[in-house]
């Protein structure tokens, strides 16, 4: 009784593997998936002559290949039934991981971003050369856009006329 239970297990495993190979999916999930459904088969005797799968595995091979399978097969095990099953769970596997894709990995800590982070103030001016008054003049007027920008910020949070400021602690109603 092991035999076809032991045999379905192979079958699942390979063709659970294959099927999340192909369709992009974790291939030890398949095969994990694919065993148990094989050896869930293979004890319920689907692997039988007169099963749906041996049905299917006739019209897939030729006599001659199935006579030389069954004679190395226990005689609970049919080799028609076994590539029938083979085939019915590879193309089954296939179907199902196209049809159900994994869910994508929302963990950010864990992968790459898209794109890559901004410094919250970068600098609008490079500064190239030995330094000295090129240095200087750089820093007076990165200094001068930075008030320049904060002025800005500061009279369109009070061009509302609404009696209500932003401040750094939150919204303050006057």
């Amino acid at each position: 009784m092991c035999e076809p239970i032991s045999i379905g297990i192979a079958i699942g495993a390979t063709t659970g593997a294959i099927s999340s190979a192909v369709t992009g999916g974790d291939v030890l999930k398949g095969a994990l998936m694919g065993a148990v459904m094989g050896g869930v088969t293979g004890g319920m005797g689907g692997l039988g002559a007169g099963t749906t799968a041996s049905a299917i595995g006739s019209n897939l091979g030729s006599q001659s290949f199935f006579q030389a399978m069954n004679m190395a097969l226990p005689a609970t095990l049919s080799s028609q039934a076994l590539v029938g099953f083979a085939a019915t769970s590879l193309v089954g596997g296939i179907g199902l991981g196209m049809m159900t894709p994994e869910q994508q990995n929302y963990n950010l800590g864990a992968t790459a971003l898209p794109y890559g982070p901004q410094a919250y103030s970068s600098q609008h001016s490079t500064v190239t050369g030995s330094g000295g008054r090129q240095a200087a003049a750089v820093l007076a007027s990165e200094i001068k856009q930075a008030k320049s920008l904060r002025k800005r910020q500061a009279e369109a949070s009070e061009s509302f006329g609404l009696g209500m400021g932003m401040a750094e602690t939150g919204l303050q109603i006057a």
